[in-house]
């Protein structure tokens, strides 16, 4: 036998003679071919991947634990020099690696000479470097912190050298390695003649020219791209995982079934989202697609134990944790099989389509209402894990979903597709109603919740994971159902209206058959309908110091949802406006809430705060709907001091006095020309005045009194306000006014402007 055989090997053997017969090699030559040193770069994934890789040879030397590494592949030439095809990284961490321990102990210049036959054929510098590395005329100072330092010290080290990635690479692993092993470095060359490190060689003969073969083998010197180092770490941790977790049989059969599934079952299953949607052939891999799904269904594994902590997000570090390092390594390990495998022969598109739908329609009302896209398990392996800023693009609300499609498909045989079909229902009503609930750190009460409702058909009480208020109406609708069976395509239709989401307890299961009322009603302009319902009554909701009423933009129906699913208990009076408005008519038309507020505001003889906003156009900004009543009674309508708010939550941002801007507007569309002004910060005090330049004073209200003033100065410069018109507003014992006030202060600047 004239070759060395496929089988173990240590970096001496290769360069004696074995018992076999096989012949020493005459040295090591990495190709031009191959990708320069990896293992030593200076990225975030690399450090992982060499921190993992030198630990565990750390603790085969110091444990004395043998270790084996993956194969190394290579042509062996006339000259008995290896050209590596497939192994390169790891032959060079082990060279660096030998030189450092045997000057580290003293080793005789004899025994290492072999490393003296490593070469690189991919420049000059690389190979001088290793050549200087290894001579007996340089003996490292290992008192210095970092080697790397020393080394470029040298005189036969040019600075140039330092530009050529290889040598760059070399000197960031030997201080890497110097870190790890500098005080630890005791008697480890025995180890290494021993055998401690080992690793599988197979020379590759007769099949072509070097350069070729690499080509074939390893994609032209790409870098081994996230998959191919995942795909490696999942396998190395399934073979160590302890034989007191898993007999060593079940691992290799374990492991060789999942290798098998991740080149053939589960590409399959992943190969239509191929390309990252670019339709490149160039990105015809499905190796992210993978990676992203595989994150999930690991966030998955840590949310529901609760004793499991995420350390890094680094997916090759959570493999390492999961399945080497963890004693729940074979049920880890099941639930991710189970979770690729339970989406096999499945219509992923027809599934989704089935119970999903972006537009909801009359013929179909159940197909739960959802935000493109429709198929989650798509947008998963498109997005998982990915960010813009700080905004998930793959949302906590879709991996709850894309979880209970996944719980779904791993019990179909206890849950029905007609179970299935409300059950997912109640969770996309969940979801929807549970912004601030829908956080990570919540997640694990999130997933409990819907696995219980996608067993039981019902909400499970008494803990806190989705929203409260709409886990009541869920838990409400389940037992309605029971005796209403025949209704359930009317309380579908109900949910899917884009105002309610949902949230239907405005209406009430008691009044379901206001359904289409409710439609034809949020048919008609919503500016009209806001004014309908405050001609009925105060439907305001109180947010926080802050009212709200719906918005007539449509930009800014996020107000009527937040009004609509507010709790059981702050909903009843705005439940009771609503219905007395839905009990006027079947069908609702702009006339018809047209001769709703004209009715109110020729019947009304006294002017509250809802008459003046049923009444003028410029105390609704049409956005958010968030009005600031004088902070002196924040949680309180009460008087006249009233901000309409341009932004939703901060009065910092633009505010105005709502009968201020509506007489200034009045004011400059009769008399565009007319010297007055009012600043946009009225909670600030720029606003909190009407500024009449043309006749060098001012205008503002109290809650009972109109002032129209000017400031005089004295002598030391200071100014004090002269009041020139004081005019009381008539009002009633209890406060409201009994003449409009807008109407009073116009009256009033005109009078001045004939002056």
């Amino acid at each position: 036998m004239n070759t060395i055989d496929s089988k173990k090997y240590t970096l001496i053997d290769l360069f004696r003679d074995t018992e076999g017969g096989g012949e020493a090699l005459n040295g090591i030559e990495i190709p031009l071919i191959q990708r320069d040193y990896a293992q030593g770069r200076d990225m975030p994934k690399v450090e992982d991947i060499r921190r993992r890789f030198v630990g565990a040879l750390k603790k085969a030397l110091i444990n004395n634990e043998p270790v084996t590494l993956d194969f190394v592949y290579g042509e062996i030439d006339n000259n008995r020099t290896l050209i590596p095809l497939d192994g390169q990284q790891r032959l060079t961490t082990l060279f660096l690696l030998h030189w450092y321990i045997a000057r580290r102990e003293g080793v005789s210049e004899d025994k290492l000479a072999f490393l003296t036959k490593f070469s690189y054929a991919t420049r000059y510098s690389a190979r001088e470097f290793c050549k200087r590395l290894v001579s007996p005329d340089y003996q490292p100072d290992f008192n210095r912190f970092k080697l790397s330092e020393e080394i470029t010290d040298q005189n036969w080290m040019p600075l140039d050298w330092e530009n050529d990635s290889t040598i760059s690479a070399m000197l960031r692993m030997i201080d890497y390695i110097h870190v790890m092993f500098n005080n630890s470095c005791n008697n480890l060359w025995p180890r290494l003649e021993a055998g401690c490190i080992s690793f599988y060689f197979l020379p590759i003969k007769q099949l072509g020219a070097t350069d070729d073969l690499y080509i074939k083998m390893n994609s032209r010197g790409k870098p081994l791209t996230e998959f191919e180092n995942v795909k490696a770490e999942w396998e190395a941790s399934i073979r160590a995982i302890s034989p007191s977790i898993m007999p060593q049989q079940d691992a290799e059969q374990l492991q060789h079934r999942i290798e098998q599934k991740m080149d053939l079952d589960w590409t399959d299953l992943l190969w239509p989202y191929r390309n990252g949607q670019t339709g490149s052939s160039a990105d015809d891999v499905v190796d992210d697609k993978f990676i992203r799904y595989l994150r999930f269904l690991t966030d998955i594994i840590y949310y529901k134990d609760e004793e499991l902590k995420k350390n890094s997000s680094d997916i090759l570090s959570i493999v390492e944790d999961l399945f080497r390092d963890s004693e729940k390594a074979p049920e880890h390990l099941e639930f991710i099989e189970r979770g690729f495998d339970c989406w096999l022969h499945v219509d992923i598109e027809h599934l989704f389509n089935t119970y999903l739908t972006t537009t909801p329609t009359a013929s179909d009302p159940q197909k739960c209402v959802v935000a493109a896209p429709v198929n989650v398990f798509a947008q998963a392996c498109y997005t998982y894990g990915d960010m813009n800023g700080r905004t998930r693009l793959f949302p906590i609300g879709r991996s709850v979903m894309l979880y209970a499609f996944l719980y779904y498909l791993q019990h179909k045989e206890t849950i029905s597709d007609i179970q299935f079909a409300r059950r997912i229902r109640i969770i996309t009503n969940l979801i929807k109603q549970s912004e601030y609930e829908l956080r990570e750190d919540n997640m694990p009460n999130l997933l409990r919740q819907t696995e219980y409702i996608l067993t039981h058909g019902d909400v499970e009480e008494g803990y806190l994971s989705f929203n409260a208020n709409q886990l009541a109406e869920e838990h409400e609708k389940a037992v309605w159902l029971q005796t209403h069976a025949d209704k359930a395509d009317t309380l579908c239709r109900l949910e899917n209206h884009p105002l309610l989401q949902g949230a239907i307890r405005v209406i009430g299961l008691d009044h379901i058959d206001f359904t289409d009322r409710f439609y034809s009603l949020f048919a008609c302009d919503h500016s009209l309908v806001n004014r309908a319902l405050l001609s009925i009554g105060d439907y305001a909701l109180l947010v926080n110091n802050r009212f709200q009423i719906g918005s007539g933009s449509a930009d800014f129906d996020s107000s009527w949802r937040a009004i609509f699913s507010t709790s059981q208990q702050g909903i009843a009076p705005k439940k009771d406006i609503l219905l007395a408005l839905l009990s006027q008519s079947q069908h609702f038309t702009n006339d018809m809430l047209q001769s709703v507020i004209d009715r109110y505001l020729r019947e009304t003889r006294e002017y509250d705060w809802r008459h003046y906003l049923v009444k003028y156009d410029a105390m609704r900004p049409e956005r958010y709907g968030m009005y600031f009543w004088d902070e002196k009674n924040p949680h309180e309508k009460r008087g006249y001091s009233i901000l309409m708010m341009w932004a939703e939550k901060s009065i910092s941002g633009r505010n105005y006095n709502i009968f201020l801007k509506t007489l200034n507007d009045r004011l400059l569309c009769d008399f565009p020309d007319l010297g007055i002004s009012l600043g946009e910060y009225a909670y600030s005090g720029d606003g909190s005045v009407l500024k009449l330049t043309f006749a060098d004073k001012y205008l503002y209200f109290t809650d009972d009194k109109l002032y129209i003033c000017h400031q005089t100065p004295d002598e030391q410069g200071h100014t004090t306000e002269t009041i020139d018109m004081e005019k009381p507003i008539p009002q009633t014992e209890q406060g409201i006014d009994l003449e409009d006030r807008v109407e009073l202060a116009y009256e009033a600047v005109k009078s001045l402007m004939n002056k």
